[in-house]
């Protein structure tokens, strides 16, 4: 495995952990050293849920191996004793693996009652996201048992888990959909399911699994073995939920004729509304207001998971008008996918599919964009490069876990997502403003006001006589443009007090263009040093 300070994905511990932490009547048992036992750690600090995570660690120590022996079976039945889990599964950690034990004759042996499943959750085969569908489909295929459909339309609603992103809002969002068409759910899975809901997944008409990262899989396999539609597209942004709606009640009637059940019927539009009499979404009015048509030309890199990267890009692009510098996923196994997907969106040099931080930070970087769509991980580089960057895929923090109800999916969501994008950019205008007039007013009486002070030009040129004149509004308005000096490239200038103030007054989203250019002019006429004056120059000569 690669080692890094930040991974975009968990280990595969970090997938089985959060398929076992969303469902009912289970628990995980990880056959690990101690100090593997992380994960739990983890979802007890992120998992805003009031159980403890249903995870146990059978620790494996140096005087174990030395005497040959495996305390599994007896870890197993603790947990059968205490917490009468309808089933356990065991995965070895990245250490234990190395021992090739052979955990399903341990397994066998413990003489527990309940069912056992061990699962290769191999680490350096499998990160979070494969480990975790792979889990969650091996579990459908062994539970999911042939009966009749619902007698009323159903849906089964696979993905929603344990640390998904925005997963509880987007539920709500979707169940809210579901009630308005007079749909019932049948099942949802991992979040909330237990052995006997997954038994039930094929009574239901047509299976929901808007996620590429969970769910798909076990949709197929529903779609092959019983016949059950699944609908994967994901319905993020407002054009999008509308053909999904569409796709969805095409589905279910194609099952009703079947029956000779009544057909599902589209309400009006007004009926999605949070008070059933409005418009389900503003963002198509909003996209017309002055406030949004400033965001039209301005340009937005976006990076993430493949759900999230797909849907963002297209909401951008097509529901606010802002041009696309670029867009990537760190998801390797999925970037064909998300590339085809965003075809007419990004060109093959603007598509960028890494699972490396640093080489994401690069991009940035180099595009400059208003606006930065990334992982909390790109919120730091952001943070680094002064970007307006807003969360819109995991990995995340505690703060993209949030009480309030901020869905992504549906027309809840476009509203969410057009409110991200506004706010972000808002504020960070808002900090340009700052940069721009907080110092009016808002010194301290006793804080002296420092004056920019000129350093003497390089190769013996001497200073502009208004150089030292107190007070920057003179030398803005009298200085001249400095004496260009032939003489050999300065590869690295210096910012003087007096140029990084002012440069400090240009807004903050293209600061950083200012800041090359002008260095690049400095270099071309030989200043070793940046003052006000030749920043002054530069934009006078380049318009930087």
């Amino acid at each position: 495995m690669r080692l890094a300070y930040w991974m975009y994905e968990g280990t595969a511990h970090h997938g089985v952990g959060r398929i076992m932490n969303s469902m009912r009547g289970v628990h995980a048992v990880f056959h690990a050293p101690q100090g593997d036992d992380y994960v739990t750690t983890i979802f007890t600090m992120l998992e805003r849920t009031p159980a403890f995570p249903a995870m146990t660690t059978s620790v494996v120590s140096g005087t174990d191996l030395a005497r040959g022996t495996i305390r599994l079976p007896e870890t197993l039945r603790q947990v059968e004793a205490s917490r009468h889990p309808e089933l356990i599964v065991v995965v070895a950690s990245c250490s234990t693996i190395l021992l090739q034990e052979n955990l399903e004759i341990a397994a066998r042996s413990s003489g527990v009652a309940c069912d056992v499943l061990v699962y290769d959750a191999n680490p350096y085969r499998m990160a979070e996201t494969s480990a975790a569908d792979g889990l969650f489909t091996e579990l459908v295929k062994k539970y999911a048992s042939a009966q009749p459909l619902t007698t009323q339309p159903s849906v089964n609603i696979l993905g929603p888990s344990s640390l998904g992103f925005h997963a509880r809002h987007d539920l709500i969002a979707l169940r809210r959909m579901l009630q308005v068409l007079g749909v019932a759910v049948n099942v949802v899975a991992p979040w909330g399911a237990s052995v006997d809901d997954l038994r039930r997944l094929p009574a239901a008409w047509l299976t929901i699994a808007p996620y590429r990262e969970l769910g798909g899989r076990a949709a197929e396999y529903l779609e092959a073995q019983f016949g059950t539609t699944a609908l994967r597209e994901a319905p993020i942004g407002v054009q999008p939920t509308l053909r999904w709606l569409d796709a969805l009640v095409a589905g279910l009637n194609t099952v009703a004729a079947r029956l000779g059940a009544p057909a599902v019927t589209l309400p009006p539009l007004t009926a999605f509304s949070l008070d059933g009499m409005s418009a389900p979404s503003n963002v198509p009015w909003f996209a017309r207001t002055a406030d949004m048509e400033s965001f039209a030309g301005k340009s937005a890199f976006v990076f993430g998971d493949a759900t999230h990267t797909v849907g963002v890009v297209k909401f951008l692009a097509d529901e606010l008008g802002m041009p696309i510098a670029g867009a990537g996923t760190y998801l390797l196994k999925e970037a064909d996918w998300v590339r085809e997907q965003l075809e007419g969106y990004v060109s093959d040099e603007q598509f960028l599919a890494t699972d490396e931080f640093q080489t994401v930070a690069a991009r940035m970087a180099e595009l400059r964009p208003e606006l930065v769509c990334g992982t909390q991980m790109e919120r730091h580089s952001a943070r680094r490069y002064d970007l307006n960057c807003m969360v819109i895929a995991p990995p995340t923090h505690i703060e993209n876990h949030l009480l309030a109800y901020r869905p992504f999916l549906g027309f809840d969501g476009a509203d969410v997502i057009a409110d991200e994008v506004y706010t972000t950019c808002t504020l960070g205008m808002e900090k340009h403003l700052i940069d721009l007039f907080g110092d009016a007013g808002l010194e301290h009486p006793d804080e002296p006001v420092e004056q920019p002070v000129a350093a003497a030009p390089p190769n013996g040129a001497e200073p502009h006589p208004q150089a030292t004149l107190a007070g920057p509004a003179l030398a803005v308005a009298e200085m001249a443009t400095p004496t260009t000096v032939a003489a050999p490239t300065v590869l690295a200038p210096v910012w003087r007090h007096d140029a990084e103030a002012m440069l400090k007054k240009v807004p903050f989203f293209v600061r950083g263009r200012v800041r090359t250019n002008v260095e690049k002019y400095a270099r071309e006429r030989g200043y070793a040093e940046i003052t006000a004056e030749v920043l002054l120059a530069a934009k006078e000569a380049i318009g930087a």
